[in-house]
């Protein structure tokens, strides 16, 4: 028996189909295939069956000129290529009942199925990811992308950053693991990494039927009404399926595996929105295994007085006062740990920023920093006190609470990709009111006397998502009266 057909009679019950994808950018949830390759291996009989399908697909869009040079797929070579929607039923018939195999798996998957989502086709497959096979099997080499397993099993031939040729290789990688491996060692590997995604034993078998693989928040119950575990996602189903995989990336996913016995959703426009409305539940809920996020109690804003440091809980800053402060700081040690690493990269004086107690018996002394040449002396007078506060405050600038650039309420408007959800996140002041779906709501809220309360997680979303071109900004402050 040839070393291939008993590498996949040995490894796999049914049909295999290596996968490779082009795409315009890395996000599923707003970019696009632009070209497919797949090497389809089968059992036939006592013979092995290979084909090859491959595609350009014409994404829609502009393709970036990075991605342009690295793949070498240009505008002009998809400008005439079907679009996704005229290849899917002959994609379906290639994939149907076989397992999935791709280099970090997570993302060629992830892509198909955002593309199906939005013809309204449901798709799913058992995946293998050969990263995670190479992690196995080579644990001590390093990296595991395609080009070091190309250079470490001798894969050269194949052309590279092109969907066919990325594809070809995944299936003589496989190959050559049969021929440089015990059949033990591979076949081992490799049913660890098919274990399949499971429901969890207290959750009913159809719990996850109805979950979408769009943006928005899932929730975790455990025995009682108390979520026990809150999280976000650009697509829900793959997200939450992740957390029960049978091979569990980590120890909180199987003790939630355990736990969960009921799942909630709500779906959001985008990132933006999963973003904010993830902070808002956990605030709210206070689920056990949200430790992370839970912690924002804890979190502080330096101010400067006369040179020095003055920490302050985030929550409690009056909102005109923001800008007169640096951070947001997950807690005061990690404010600490900032201002100690800016003293030691600058000279700065800890015992001038009063970081340093100051020694009983000599309270003049200078700065332990001093004696080791590693301050320049405003302990000593040997630098000017003056200009100490004003090094301090130059190099906390860039931490400074940005002033609020708009002259009232705002709200940003997000689309889902699929242009059937639009939302509208209404800010005041960097704290957000609420989230709404008309922009007749969005007005209503921003007149509203809901509470304005500076929370640092809302601080760190917003700030992001006005750099964002998917972001639209519209005003809602009322205009001002004639004159």
């Amino acid at each position: 028996m040839s070393s291939s057909l008993s590498v996949l009679s040995t490894l796999f019950d049914r049909r295999v189909v290596f996968v490779d994808l082009e795409t315009t950018g890395t996000a599923c949830a707003r970019e696009r295939i632009t070209e497919i390759g797949i090497v389809s291996v089968d059992l036939d009989g006592d013979a092995l069956r290979v084909q090859e399908w491959s595609s350009l697909v014409n994404p829609e869009r502009p393709i970036p000129s990075e991605i342009q040079w690295l793949t070498g797929i240009t505008n002009e070579m998809v400008r005439g290529a079907p679009r996704f929607a005229e290849l899917a039923d002959a994609l379906l018939d290639h994939l149907r009942d076989a397992i999935f195999v791709a280099h970090n798996a997570r993302f060629d998957y992830g892509f198909l199925k955002a593309e199906f989502a939005r013809l309204g086709i449901p798709w799913r497959a058992t995946t293998l990811c050969t990263v995670r096979l190479s992690r196995l099997i080579d644990p001590d080499r390093s990296p595991h992308n395609l080009d070091a397993i190309v250079a470490r099993y001798g894969l050269e031939g194949e052309q590279r950053h092109r969907a066919l040729g990325d594809a070809r290789v995944l299936w003589r990688f496989l190959q050559r693991l049969g021929e440089r491996r015990t059949p033990a060692e591979v076949q081992e590997a490799v049913r660890v990494l098919l274990a399949k995604s499971s429901t969890p034993p207290m959750l009913p078998p159809d719990a996850l039927d109805g979950i979408p693989d769009t943006p928005g928040v899932y929730l975790f119950y455990g025995l009682n009404a108390h979520p026990i575990y809150i999280g976000k996602s650009l697509t829900l189903r793959t997200r939450v399926m992740a957390h029960f995989s049978a091979d569990h990336a980590n120890a909180q996913d199987e003790k939630l595996s355990r736990e969960v016995c009921r799942i909630e959703w709500e779906e959001t426009a985008g990132e933006v929105g999963a973003l904010l409305r993830e902070a808002a539940l956990v605030k709210q809920r206070l689920p056990a295994h949200n430790i992370a996020l839970r912690r924002r109690q804890n979190q502080v804003l330096v101010k400067l007085v006369d040179g020095r440091p003055k920490f302050v809980p985030a929550l409690k800053v009056p909102l005109d006062d923001l800008s007169d402060h640096h951070g947001p700081f997950s807690s005061r040690p990690s404010a600490r740990a900032h201002l100690l690493a800016l003293a030691r990269e600058h000279a700065l004086c800890l015992k001038t920023l009063g970081l340093e107690r100051a020694s009983k018996g000599a309270p003049d002394a200078p700065c332990f920093a001093w004696q080791l040449r590693r301050c320049q002396g405003a302990c000593t007078g040997a630098e000017d006190r003056s200009a100490h506060a004003q090094r301090v405050a130059e190099l906390l600038a860039a931490a400074r609470i940005a002033p609020w650039p708009f002259d009232g309420a705002v709200a940003l408007v997000e689309r889902r990709a699929d242009g059937l959800r639009d939302d509208l996140h209404v800010i005041d002041r960097w704290c957000h009111l609420g989230s709404v779906r008309t922009l007749d709501a969005a007005l209503a809220l921003a007149r509203s006397d809901t509470a304005r309360v500076f929370e640092p997680d809302v601080y760190r979303i917003v700030r992001s998502a006005l750099g964002k071109a998917a972001v639209q900004v519209v005003p809602l402050a009322q205009p001002a009266a004639a004159a």
